[in-house]
């Protein structure tokens, strides 16, 4: 790990990733829910720096949840290569603490640009709280934020309507974070591989965007669903039989 420069009093920092084979799919390339994956761990140390860990708001009754992130692919790594992700603290909207950031290969070129929103979350009621102040601390002022991709996370995602349903999608044990509830890059890998084994070896990821909004506990049954529109596809999470989502997503794909 590596901490690089500072932003307004705030560090940005870095972290290292060797892609290895167990990060990649039949392409050779890695899987987008490894890369996502990277970004989580970077978020994560970055926080043991600034002692604003999972475990450091859990000992104030709190705990931290990804609300959306959004993320723009200029290129996959490949087996071999290594990814890079400088990542930092962009400031509070609302109810949001966001983040941003930059992937790159070995050779300092751009991988993947993104941008996130976190929320604090009451442990014993789970509902959504106040950032408490020990967070709105680590963040610069809005005006001098450096956002790499701009967004105000209002944007909304519609279920998809009518689209192709797959099932057999459980939270089992390792499917868990320290929260005891289905992680964020779980989600993404479930939701992408319900799509077609051949729409993925004919499309390149262009741009993901996943909004979190209820919980799969441990044992609970998951269904996804997707409708592919051009290079355009609009997925969710949802319990398995039907019910409100867990999560909607939106992805663009080049040919």
């Amino acid at each position: 790990m590596l901490l690089v420069s500072m932003l307004n009093n705030m560090t940005k920092y870095s972290d290292s990733f060797k892609i290895r084979n167990y990060h990649t799919g039949p392409n050779g390339l890695a899987t987008i829910p490894s890369l996502f994956h990277f970004m989580y761990e970077a978020a994560g140390d970055h926080c043991i720096e600034e002692n604003i860990t999972v475990q450091d708001l859990q000992e104030i009754g709190l705990t931290w949840m990804l609300s959306r992130i959004h993320a723009v692919f200029t290129k996959i790594p490949s087996f071999g290569d290594t990814a890079t992700v400088t990542t930092w603290p962009t400031g509070a909207i609302g109810l949001y603490s966001c983040r941003d950031f930059l992937v790159s290969d070995q050779n300092g070129n751009e991988l993947i640009k993104a941008t996130s929103a976190w929320l604090t979350i009451n442990l014993e009621k789970r509902r959504i709280v106040r950032l408490p102040q020990k967070i709105l601390d680590i963040h610069p002022d809005p005006d001098s934020a450096e956002r790499i991709i701009e967004d105000n996370f209002k944007d909304k995602i519609e279920d998809p309507a009518s689209g192709k349903v797959v099932s057999g999608f459980r939270a089992d044990y390792s499917t868990l974070d320290i929260n005891t509830h289905v992680t964020s890059s779980v989600y993404i890998r479930w939701l992408l591989d319900a799509l077609p084994f051949d729409f993925h070896l004919n499309k390149k990821i262009v741009r993901f965007e996943i909004i979190h909004k209820a919980e799969i506990l441990p044992g609970g049954d998951a269904e996804a669903e997707y409708i592919i529109n051009g290079n355009e596809v609009i997925h969710c999470i949802r319990p398995e039989g039907g019910g409100p989502s867990n999560c909607v997503a939106r992805s663009l794909w080049s040919d």
